[in-house]
């Protein structure tokens, strides 16, 4: 089976995008999930990194990277939203 890259993004810690990101990916029970956090996003150069890493992973998945993402910053949300993920605000 296909692994699902999963990254949890957050200008903060990443906690409540971690949690919530968890309580949904269990639902399904056959997916394999690799998780990642990116905390701490919060200026424009680290966002333009995090939309690299999440291309990167895309490039090497045949399925498209999911995203979930608690950031505030409306400028930093609309660079991470360009990455190629499967974007899921929360």
């Amino acid at each position: 089976m296909v692994e699902r890259v999963v990254f949890f993004v957050s200008d903060q810690t990443g906690v409540t995008a971690e949690t919530l990101g968890h309580s949904l990916i269990t639902q399904f029970a056959g997916q394999n999930f690799r998780q990642t956090t990116l905390p701490f996003i919060d200026s424009e150069d680290k966002a333009h990194e995090a939309v690299r890493t999440i291309d990167a992973a895309a490039e090497e998945n045949p399925l498209r990277p999911i995203v979930f993402s608690t950031m505030v910053q409306p400028d930093l949300r609309r660079i991470v939203k360009e990455s190629a993920g499967l974007h899921l605000d929360i």
